[in-house]
């Protein structure tokens, strides 16, 4: 309902009760300078029925129940698509790599497909099953489709919708006119316009319907429905398919720590090397330094790391691994892992003091 002056509210009340009709009462505010949707609006306020006295609408009023419903309907739809877009990004870097990434933006792709694809879980139940039952709440009271945190929220998206669209289709055409364009970029600008558009045009429809009586607004909102739940089902399981099995993730965590002992075991061997002028003769000489603390022990209960002196000046150290460090690089399109390159059980890294391979 447009907003009006208490002035011309009860004007219109005073005019019905006098029983002028409302043609009359919007022929007169008319020429008296109010604008057809002010008067429409207090007009619409009043039923049409035949009794002596007007008889008022019931009004839309916000509850505190309805704030936090509208509230946490909206927070999870923003939550929602801004992981979908996260998700289809970082399945777009996988699909179409660019070697001009460097090798840990590569690498944290796993990590952001499993966050996107936990919040997707989350959210999206969350954001539908809200939007049925407040669907069916304003389909049973449709008095409810003039709440005003509901309106209020309702602009605010196609606000925001509308400024992701138009920031994006301007970087389309900066790049395009940059000479920058590639298809991974292309592709992610269609993802956001695909995303805010919807969401755009789904929420400028359901205002559109609020002006049609009887329009039915839960079968247009269950087929959006459908469709995201589609495309999120799709994305979620694109996304599994890319990223390694929460078993194989934590065996991956547990190489990655065997390697950071090693290193650590390097870094102690060297100390010793340039102090002494001569290779340790083994790991409880190490530890047995004040103040030392070696890591001597596999994090997974394995054989625990060993350490033998070849010669004066080489060395080698070893420890059992659960995967072969090829194998992902080589999923994710990364060069080879270098001296730490190791196979999946027990591997002896050669080292020489001075070496830099």
């Amino acid at each position: 309902m447009a907003s009006a002056s208490p002035e011309l509210e009860q004007f219109v009340r005073d005019a019905l009760m006098r029983g002028h009709d409302r043609q009359q009462v919007t022929q007169a505010l008319l020429a008296a300078g109010w604008s057809a949707e002010q008067i429409r609006g207090v007009l619409d306020g009043w039923a049409e029925v035949d009794f002596a006295l007007p008889v008022p609408r019931p009004r839309a009023s916000l509850s505190a129940r309805e704030a936090f419903l509208y509230l946490l309907l909206f927070s999870a739809l923003y939550f929602f698509a801004w992981n979908l877009g996260s998700l289809l990004f970082a399945l777009l870097e996988h699909a179409l790599p660019d070697p001009a990434d460097a090798q840990w933006q590569v690498m944290r792709l796993s990590g952001s497909i499993r966050w996107s694809i936990s919040a997707l879980l989350i959210a999206f139940p969350v954001f539908a099953f809200l939007s049925r039952h407040l669907a069916h709440d304003v389909a049973r009271n449709p008095i409810k489709r003039l709440s005003p945190i509901r309106r209020w929220l309702t602009y605010l998206t196609l606000f925001a919708a509308a400024a992701i669209l138009i920031g994006d289709l301007t970087t389309l055409v900066y790049n395009l006119l940059g000479g920058e364009l590639s298809l991974r970029f292309v592709l992610k600008v269609a993802v956001v316009a695909a995303i805010a558009g919807t969401v755009f045009g789904h929420y400028l429809r359901d205002l559109r319907r609020e002006e049609v009586a009887g329009a039915d607004q839960t079968a247009t909102g269950r087929r959006v429905l459908w469709a995201a739940g589609i495309v999120t089902a799709l994305a979620v399981a694109a996304g599994v398919w890319v990223m390694d099995s929460p078993m194989r993730q934590r065996q991956l965590r547990l190489d990655e720590a065997r390697i950071g002992d090693l290193q650590t075991l390097e870094m102690a061997i060297v100390a010793w090397r340039n102090e002494h002028e001569a290779l340790p003769p083994d790991l409880d000489a190490l530890a047995a330094q004040p103040g030392v603390n070696l890591p001597r022990r596999d994090p997974d209960g394995g054989a625990d790391y060993r350490y033998r002196r070849i010669d004066a000046t080489h060395y080698e150290l070893c420890a059992g691994f659960a995967t072969d460090s090829g194998e992902r690089r080589a999923r994710w399109r990364l060069p080879p892992a270098g001296q730490w390159a190791h196979p999946a059980g027990p591997h002896c890294f050669r080292r020489g003091v001075g070496d830099k391979d």
